[in-house]
């Protein structure tokens, strides 16, 4: 608004001067003048809406900081109701949940979630129909699946010797190895071995 009045302003500036002695000079000066002055007039008013707008969205209505910023909760602290057996639903939270919507949820190999999530030390497992989701906040949240899950959980899982996963399955010469705190469990033609550190 403050703009479009200085540009009328400025404008009224250049008319009225063409028809005096005044020289071109002094109108383009005043015509100048009138758009700086409007221009940090917006300036204001825009910086003393922003300061407004920054606090109610840091405050929030409950009086939080950060989630209400962007509208969306940390990683850490989102929970959402995921297809389960039978179709009921099961909730996932925190760095599984972000971990199975990263690897695609339901359409991915690890399909629906087979129940909910359990604690398990000082982290989490969740189980699905095609593996296992674990996190600790020494590692992270990893996959573990296929032959090398069958392994690791007759190790006792997370819970057991070797710990929680430290990497997804990846390839190696000749087959694939997930990592753990305490080992490592490689699948090779068709053999699985468990390797403690």
């Amino acid at each position: 608004m403050a703009t479009t009045v200085a540009a009328l302003a400025a404008v009224g500036l250049v008319a009225s001067a063409c028809g005096d002695d005044t020289s071109a000079e002094d109108v383009v000066g005043s015509a100048t003048s009138a758009v700086e002055s409007a221009a940090e007039s917006v300036a204001s008013e825009v910086q003393g809406s922003d300061e407004t707008t920054g606090a109610e969205e840091t405050t929030g209505a409950e009086g939080t900081e950060g989630a209400e910023e962007t509208g969306t909760e940390p990683a850490d602290e989102q929970t959402s109701a995921v297809p389960g057996p039978d179709g009921e639903s099961v909730e996932l939270s925190g760095q599984i949940l972000a971990k199975y919507n990263e690897v695609g949820g339901e359409s991915s190999p690890l399909g629906m979630a087979t129940g909910n999530q359990e604690d398990v030390g000082d982290g989490n497992i969740a189980e699905f129909d095609g593996g296992i989701i674990a996190w600790s906040p020494d590692t992270d949240a990893h996959i573990v699946w296929g032959e090398i899950r069958v392994a690791w959980e007759a190790e006792g899982g997370a819970g057991g010797e070797l710990g929680f996963p430290v990497s997804d399955e990846h390839p190696i010469d000749g087959g694939l190895q997930s990592d753990f705190a305490n080992g490592h469990i490689t699948y090779i033609d068709g053999q699985t071995e468990v390797v403690m550190d």
